[in-house]
Formats: C-alpha cells, structure tokens, sequence
C-alpha cells in the first residue's frame, strides 16, 4: 500500500573498519626468539652460533629483536554508529532541510573505545546511495549538516575503561587529545569523508586508555537538507547507508 503526499528522509548507518595504517612485513607468530623461521639461521640456533665457512676468513650471523602488534592486544575499535531518522514530511510544508526525530538516552551515539591510548585515530563518514528502487531522491542532492552545542546539537562523553564504561561529560576534550567535527563538517556521497571524530596525541599526559562517545540525542545535532525542488510530491522514500571509517595511525 503507498502512502500519499508522504516524503520520508531517513539515514541508516552500516560500518566499515579500515586495518590501521601500518606497513606491516609478513612476519611469524609472536615467539620468544625473533631469528625463528629466518632464513639463513640454523634451526634450534636462534640463541646459539652459526657455522662459519672453513675456506673463507668471513662469516656471517644475525641479529634480531621482534615486536608483537598491541593492536591486538589493546584495540583500538568503532564500537557503535548512529541511525539518523528524519521523520515523514511533505513538500508543501516549504522546508529544505529537516532535523532528527527526537531520541532518548544515549541511544544514538558514536562511539570509539579507545584500549590503546598510545595511538592517534581520526573517524570519517560518508554517504551512500538511495536503496530504495525506485526513487526520485538522489544521494547527491542530499546533505547531512552536523551540529556540535551542548544546548541544542551533539555533544562528547569519555569514560575510563581502566575503571569502567561510565559516560560523562568531561569538562574539557583537549587534555585528552580530542576533537570533534567542526561548524562546516557534514556527510554527503561526494568529495572527501571529512574527521567527525579524532584524537590527536600531542601530549605525552593525556595518553590514556578512554572510551569517547559523540551523542546525537538532541534533534538539532544534525539536519538532512535537500532542496524543494528535489522533493517529489507523491509517496516515496530515501534510506542510504552511512560508512563510518576509523583510521588509526601513529
């Protein structure tokens, strides 16, 4: 059954996780010996000699020191991403752009648990295309504007996950090395995915283990804007994902 004289502007979120930005070598498990599996070195030999060629004056061995990742043993990871749903509306009503329906809670949220605290990361999001076939709304005619206020747009939580995952609002982000998006920041499908959500790690103090959440409970924490002239007049929707990267770098 259609709906009449409805349009519905709604946003899902899905996730993507890029691999941190380290040039890795194809190493071997984590060992006590970093010569285990090295070619040129005597098995059973790593904490022992080698045999020097008997016709020559030369010989060789190796050196060797081996780091484990501690990424895998303190992550860094985008634990959860926000559903952004704009509510049914029609065009009579002479609007361009169009706030979040009201939320309670910390229900939508973005957050990173940062298990690390050694690492800087920075979060981007970008657009996808309308899934819903057919529609007469284009992903590259709509906008989502964020808004950073504590009164009215999102607003940051840290926890310390040494002690626990109590949210709250700190009274400064900076000490911790966080920033969140700018007045201008929004998420469209065209250009660069621009920082939502980064830590910059400056200072050696504020390197600590934090979980950070962004609070999009507040309707005015985020509009979708689309023009008049791209709204249809007759029933139809606009559902896209949302991919939300964390990059983490050193």
């Amino acid at each position: 059954m259609r709906l009449r004289n409805k349009l519905s502007l709604l946003a899902g979120s899905s996730i993507l996780i890029i691999a941190p930005c380290f040039a890795k070598p194809a190493v071997a498990a984590d060992d006590d010996h970093a010569l285990t599996n090295v070619s040129g070195v005597t098995a059973g030999m790593e904490d022992g000699y080698q045999s020097a060629d008997s016709s020559s004056s030369a010989g060789t061995s190796y050196a060797g020191i081996g780091y484990g990742d501690q990424l895998l043993t303190d992550p860094i990871t985008l634990s959860k991403v926000p559903n952004f749903d704009f509510g049914y509306h029609k065009r009579t009503e002479g609007l361009d752009a169009f706030p979040l329906i009201g939320s309670t809670g910390d229900k939508r949220v973005l957050i990173v648990e940062d298990k690390n605290g050694h690492l800087n990361w920075t979060v981007t999001a970008s657009l996808g295309e309308n899934n819903v076939k057919p529609s007469q709304i284009k992903s590259r005619d709509v906008l989502i504007s964020l808004h950073e206020s504590h009164l009215e747009g999102a607003f940051s939580k840290l926890a310390d996950l040494e002690e626990g995952s109590n949210y709250t609002e700190p009274e400064s982000l900076s000490i911790y090395g966080i920033s969140m998006f700018d007045v201008q920041t929004d998420i469209s499908s065209a250009g660069t995915s621009k920082v939502i959500l980064q830590r910059t790690l400056n200072d050696p103090t504020n390197k600590r283990k934090l979980g950070v959440m962004v609070s999009f409970l507040r309707p005015g924490s985020a509009n979708l804007e689309l023009d008049q002239k791209y709204q249809p007049y007759t029933a139809d929707k606009y559902v896209a994902p949302i991919t939300w990267t964390l990059n983490v770098t050193n």
